[in-house]
């Protein structure tokens, strides 16, 4: 997709409340799904489409082959969260609230670099 227009951050804040640093995390979260996923994967095809700026991320959530893919993989999570223990739960979200500092950071920097610019 490196012809294609590309959504960036502010694309994403009303999903994310107006939080900026999870809009950025979202949207390489996005990335990563459409870079690491194998071509037939539906998740694959739904973060490129969102991507692309060809569809919003809730349309995207109502087709039925990507809400049955996101429902299936939020399923494994769970489940996986769920066998975690108390202490790898605390490690998790520690660490969770660490990367959301971190994308915050990354974002004050930027606009710093684009405001000396």
């Amino acid at each position: 997709m490196p012809d294609e227009l590309r959504i960036g951050d502010a694309d994403l804040m009303n999903i994310t409340g107006g939080d900026q640093a999870r809009a950025r995390s979202l949207r390489k979260a996005l990335q990563k799904l459409a870079d690491d996923r194998a071509p037939d994967d539906p998740l694959r095809e739904m973060a490129r489409e969102v991507l692309s700026g060809r569809t919003g991320l809730r349309e995207a959530a109502r087709v039925p082959a990507y809400a049955e893919a996101l429902g299936d993989r939020m399923v494994q999570g769970f489940r996986e969260h769920d066998s975690l223990s108390p202490d790898e739960r605390a490690n998790q979200e520690a660490a969770a609230r660490a990367y959301l500092a971190e994308q915050a950071a990354e974002i004050e920097k930027d606009r710093s670099a684009q405001e000396a610019s």
